[in-house]
């Protein structure tokens, strides 16, 4: 037979915590390189909150200037329609352009296109008919602000954006054009305040992405202005999202790589970018990716050192295990049995010994098949299949049979037992007797859905039973009855001899009737002296129903009547019964039970009083 040299052997003991070792290993690998990441990550949504605060105060700055040129051509608009047909003022002119030094050549034009006598020099040289805001104010009159450019009105004059607005007359129909312009040197003054760093750039271009202003102006100069040369991330992340975003690509004009923003501004077809270079923003190694990275070390020294030590505790306490689990086995109360896969006992714990009443003595290399009640042997070889291929059955109840004959109910886990390798060598049991519990479970039934006196149905079962009946009158076209049964003068009865004696006498009418009905049919105990049958089956025509019914009371009242000995007296009583026949489903549940009871009533208001009392009463409940 060959044997493991101490070398393999030691090396097989050392696999798990090797491998164990190397996980651990792995996992802190992912998570230093996660967190190094999610890091970087922390740092590029840094960057991109600190361009998007820039471009949203510049942003800020863009729309003030154009919202006060639009207030300045909403002024000149209303000078136009206070001054009808004689027309504008120049001092009117004048004093307007004044309030807005930064901006020039404010002038208007009349609606067939020709410029105001007095339109300043440095305005347009073409007719405004021409213009494409003229155009656009004539074509679409309730147009805000227009932009339009950027453009040169001459060759030497320096570049502007055209902001224009749509003048109406007093009768509120177009009268012509206010325009004013905005040189685009004016955003000196407004980027000039903002520190963008000494590689920054805040640009604004058109919704074409046409160079309005830059800042620094790019090696070409102003002569860059309306050049849309961008970068393809740019026009991607603008068709993504129109209004705002980021992106990160080095720029078309200078080529230095940014984190940049944008932003739509305002209602304007304009945008505004800042992009700071990726230099301001370090995403190589730092103090944190270097923390993290020591402290992954760290950790797998600390690891194998662990292992170390839980590989020497673990020797020592493989041993203590398998005693405490002995001990475990020995101690337990529930039966705990090991088998060969062929069936052989090969170990059965003292709390077998009292579940079955077998000593280990008689049980172990004997067949567990003892213990199975013939027709349950099916069962149990399928569940043996299933554990031989390896599955886990566990809490599946049953019957076993003890020493004694008895028939217990258990509840059993089974599972494969494997050896090193991982084959399976045996079969692992646990069972449970649970003949108690299955007992009590029955009893909490029991007194859930029967009166706890009488053990007849109460009234959540009577409801489940009548509706029942219902569902077969309907499906078999026969009529069903509810039949209302009350004792007469039993509180009489009840006060006279006593509690136990009317509890006694409610027992045994509550067997009568039951005796007195087809196996069929329910009888039930509302409370009190109060009983329901509920019949089906009495026939589809409704006189052999009423017929069948008639016997039927007739049979329980002569049950209610026949004499009983109670606390040494002959005691006869008597029912008053009602009934409602129903066909179909188409009847309350309570109402029929309702119409049961009114027409037993009526019947007991038929009954002669007693010698005693007056005139019957309504009948009196009763609370056992």
């Amino acid at each position: 037979m060959p044997t493991t040299s101490p070398n393999t052997r030691r090396l097989t003991d050392w696999t798990p915590y090797a491998l164990g070792f190397l996980a651990v290993a792995v996992l802190l690998v992912m998570l230093a390189g996660l967190s190094i990441w999610e890091e970087r990550e922390r740092q590029r949504e840094r960057a991109a909150a600190a361009t998007q605060n820039l471009a949203r105060l510049l942003e800020a700055h863009v729309a003030d200037a154009l919202n006060k040129a639009d207030v300045l051509l909403q002024a000149a608009a209303v000078q136009v329609r206070e001054g009808g047909d004689a027309g504008v003022p120049d001092k009117a002119l004048q004093a307007l352009a004044a309030a807005a030094p930064e901006l020039q050549g404010l002038r208007l034009a009349n609606a067939d296109g020709h410029w105001h006598p007095h339109a300043p020099a440095t305005g347009p040289t073409a007719p405004a008919q021409d213009s494409e805001a003229f155009q656009r104010a004539r074509n679409e009159p309730d147009a805000p602000l227009i932009v339009t450019g950027p453009l040169r009105h001459r060759a030497d004059a320096p570049w502007v954006l055209v902001l224009s607005r749509t003048v109406r007359g007093a009768d509120g129909r177009f009268a012509g054009l206010a325009s004013v312009d905005l040189p685009v040197s004016r955003f000196d003054a407004l980027f000039s305040a903002i520190d963008l760093g000494e590689h920054g750039a805040a640009t604004i271009r058109t919704e074409a992405l046409a160079l309005v202003y830059r800042r620094p102006w790019p090696r070409e100069g102003s002569a860059a202005v309306g050049s849309t040369e961008v970068s393809a991330q740019l026009r991607e992340a603008i068709a993504n999202n129109p209004l705002a975003g980021d992106f990160e690509a080095p720029t078309a004009l200078d080529g230095i790589a940014r984190i940049n923003a944008y932003r739509k501004v305002q209602d304007y077809p304009l945008y505004l970018l800042v992009g700071l270079p990726e230099d301001d923003f370090p995403r190589g190694w730092n103090v944190v990716d270097a923390a993290i990275v020591a402290l992954a070390v760290a950790t797998l020294a600390m690891a194998a050192l662990a292992t170390l030590m839980l590989h020497r505790a673990t020797r020592r306490q493989i041993g203590a295990a398998q005693r405490r689990l002995a001990a475990i086995v020995e101690s337990s109360d529930d039966a705990i049995v090991s088998e060969t896969l062929d069936g052989v006992v090969t170990s059965w714990n003292p709390g077998a010994e009292a579940t079955f009443g077998y000593s280990a003595a008689e049980m172990l290399g004997q067949s567990l098949q003892r213990l199975v009640p013939p027709e349950l042997r099916g069962e149990q070889a399928d569940i043996l299949a299933r554990v031989h291929r390896g599955e886990r059955v566990a809490h599946f109840e049953t019957e076993r049979l003890c020493r004694d004959g008895r028939r217990i109910q258990v509840s059993i886990s089974i599972a494969p037992m494997v050896d090193a390798d991982g084959r399976i060598v045996g079969v692992s049991r646990i069972a449970r007797d649970i003949s108690r519990q299955k007992a009590m479970e029955q009893e909490v039934r029991q007194l859930a859905f029967h009166d706890p006196l009488t053990r007849l149905p109460n009234r959540r079962l009577l409801l489940d039973r009548l509706k029942r009946a219902q569902q077969t009158s309907r499906r078999l076209g026969s009529h069903g009855a509810v039949l209302f049964i009350d004792l007469d003068r039993f509180k009489q009865l009840n006060d006279r001899l006593g509690h136990e004696a009317g509890d006694q006498f409610l027992v045994i009418v509550a067997q009568r009737l039951a005796a007195a009905v087809r196996e069929t049919d329910t009888v039930a105990r509302l409370g009190g002296d109060e009983f329901v049958v509920v019949c089906e089956n009495l026939g589809a025509g409704a006189e052999l129903a009423a017929e069948r019914m008639a016997a039927l009371e007739a049979k329980l009242a002569d049950a209610v009547a026949l004499p009983v000995v109670l606390q040494g007296e002959l005691v006869a009583a008597s029912a008053s019964i009602g009934h409602r026949l129903f066909l179909g489903t188409e009847d309350d549940l309570d109402g029929l039970i309702a119409e049961a009871d009114r027409a037993m009533y009526l019947h007991k208001q038929r009954l002669p009083p007693p010698a005693d009392t007056a005139p019957a009463e309504e009948p009196d409940g009763y609370d056992d």
